[in-house]
């Protein structure tokens, strides 16, 4: 009896913990500068993403990719769902509209 408790809350326990994984999240599309100073957001339809902590860091006016994980954390620019850790790579053959 008392092994089988055991196992009941240990399959509990990492069906939690796994339910809890960050969402990957993968978006093309313009860096813009956010409302605070030093945020850098990308927008995706209706969706917006703060890719600040993006490696390497994006450029403000640049088109690009962003692959990280929806943290559903917080930080400084209090803007868009925060992906953290987050990969930008730059695609130099697009421009974007309102190079800023």
């Amino acid at each position: 009896m008392k092994k089988a408790a055991i196992v009941i809350i240990a399959t509990m326990v990492l069906g939690f913990a796994s339910g809890a994984r960050a969402q990957q999240v993968t978006v093309s599309g313009c860096a813009e500068a956010g409302v605070e100073k030093d945020c850098i957001v990308l927008k995706d339809g209706e969706k917006l993403y703060n890719i600040t902590h993006a490696s390497p860091k994006p450029v403000v006016g640049t088109y690009g990719t962003v692959t990280g994980s929806a943290s559903g954390g917080v930080d400084t620019c209090q803007q868009g769902t925060l992906l953290k850790p987050a990969q930008w790579k730059l695609d130099p053959g697009k421009v974007c509209a309102n190079k800023q």
